[in-house]
């Protein structure tokens, strides 16, 4: 049976390095009709090219040394500036008729970097391509995922059709890629500068956030490269995971109070009221769920917590002593819920306010996200078309002509992937991780051994953000995926 295994993983090897270069064939493909496929070249601006400059830079660092590499690793794939993407070519996402015209890359930063790292390590003296470790969900998950991209890609309208389905192939990429890195290193000897690069990462996204606010001229803490929520939900995200690394004394006091500082100033500065619930929730299920032994007296720790938070907030709210924004009372008086009407838009009728904006543009996303899934239940519309269809799919066209997106991730992925691969995705990406999911046996003393944390709390912010479609939260997301995977199979190694 070990060697029947053996052979099955050297077959699904194959089988993702072959899925992955046809991906790559196949924009090089398409490039020749870019106009067809409406994709841009070389769309420079100011700060294109001191982005080359610097990732040009960490690129030599890490060809130079190892640490580098995973010293920057965490960096690069979330906090980079964006415009370096905008030297690649990229495919318009927005429909053609929406106020702004917005393009994403067919292939990005993140790609390369981890391109670099695959053959940093193959050109290693006695260095070759280890065998990948797949778990029977990953196997499953791949297997669907190849299924729905081909059904998509005969689907396809047109060559912008093809263009924007093989631009988000970057949850696919990126899940390939991360599972062979992951696979070739020992990561045990980079587990500090992964840990220090959340730091650097959470710095840098300060900063930028702080300049591009200035500039815009808004009293909120606005990302240049991060929509608003995921920025401040990624942060509460790592926050959670240093309070668990600085718990379990897996980091330093010094390194994990900074970083979780950093990201209390984002979550605050940004005013993100999802950030807030996501970190408080997140905190709770976790405390409950990591130690079955005391599930009876933390159940009760966990309900005692909540009941002391939900007593305060309203004493809070009554009296006026928190921002309107946060209030429940501004927020409940404007909600009408009426059950006897079909579409969502119609039964939770909000009162558009400043405070309830953001509420009742989400349950309009969320209906024509609906509408999509009732209509395309098996592959859903295909991923990365949300945009181009979603006034299609819309009652009255009540959503705006701009760039947006499902703000839900369960949603995001069934209309776009299809009710069961959608579902799929998201456990194997948010649950999976888990250390009980994951059926983990050897325990290890990594701080690498703890970042299911992250995907843990990313899904709870899920339910009112698509983080998930940001691709350098993606990113981050199947690295500590591959974490985990690594870690069932070669814990020694972390």
């Amino acid at each position: 049976m070990k060697n029947l295994r053996v052979s099955e993983n050297k077959i699904f090897t194959i089988y993702v390095v072959a899925f992955l270069l046809a991906v790559y064939g196949g924009m090089l493909i398409t490039l020749p009709f870019a106009h067809l496929g409406n994709i841009i070249f070389f769309n420079l601006g100011a700060l294109t090219l001191p982005s080359l400059a610097l990732f040009l830079g960490i690129c030599v660092l890490a060809v130079w040394k190892r640490n580098f590499y995973f010293l920057f690793l965490i960096f690069v794939i979330l906090a980079f500036p964006a415009p370096i993407d905008d030297l690649f070519p990229s495919v318009r996402i927005t429909n053609i008729d929406d106020r702004d015209q917005v393009f994403f890359p067919l292939i990005t930063r993140i790609d390369l970097y981890l391109i670099l790292g695959i053959l940093l390590k193959l050109t290693e003296s006695s260095s070759r391509l280890q065998t990948v470790k797949f778990t029977l969900p990953l196997k499953i998950l791949l297997i669907f995922l190849l299924f729905a991209f081909v059904a998509h890609i005969f689907n396809a309208l047109d060559l912008w059709d093809v263009n924007i389905l093989l631009a988000y192939t970057f949850h696919i990429r990126y899940l390939i890629l991360f599972l062979i890195l992951v696979q070739q290193y020992n990561l045990k000897k980079y587990q500090k500068q992964i840990v220090f690069s959340f730091v650097i990462s959470l710095s840098f996204l300060l900063i930028e956030a702080y300049i591009n606010s200035s500039v815009r001229g808004t009293s909120r803490l606005i990302s240049g490269s991060l929509s608003l929520n995921t920025f401040a939900n990624i942060a509460a995200a790592i926050a959670l995971y240093m309070v668990v690394l600085v718990r379990h004394r897996k980091v330093s006091r010094i390194v994990g109070f900074s970083a979780i500082g950093i990201a209390l100033v984002i979550i605050i500065a940004s005013e993100t009221r999802g950030a807030i619930i996501t970190l408080i929730l997140a905190y709770f299920a976790i405390y409950l769920l990591s130690n079955h032994k005391k599930i009876v007296v933390n159940s009760l720790k966990v309900v005692m917590g909540i009941f002391l938070l939900g007593i305060t907030y309203l004493i809070a709210s009554n009296n006026n002593y928190i921002p309107e924004r946060y209030s429940y009372r501004e927020i409940s008086d404007k909600i009408e819920i009426d059950f006897s009407e079909k579409s969502l838009n119609k039964i939770i009728n909000v009162k558009w306010t400043e405070q309830t904006s953001s509420i009742r543009s989400r349950i309009d996303f969320f209906d024509a996200s609906l509408n999509m899934i009732v209509e395309n239940p098996s592959v859903g519309i295909g991923v990365g078309r949300w945009n181009r269809h979603k006034n299609l799919y819309s009652e009255d066209n009540k959503i705006p002509k701009v760039l947006l997106d499902t703000h839900n991730d369960y949603l995001a992925l069934m209309s776009q992937y299809g009710i069961v691969l959608g579902l799929l995705f998201a456990w194997t990406v948010f649950f999976y991780p888990f250390p009980p999911f994951a059926k983990i046996k050897k325990k290890t003393d990594s701080p690498l051994s703890h970042l299911y944390v992250i995907n843990f709390a990313m899904s709870i912010a899920a339910l009112s953000n698509a983080g998930f479609f940001k691709h350098q939260v993606s990113a981050l997301l199947l690295f500590c995926l591959c974490i985990t995977i690594k870690l069932r199979y070669e814990p020694d190694n972390l």
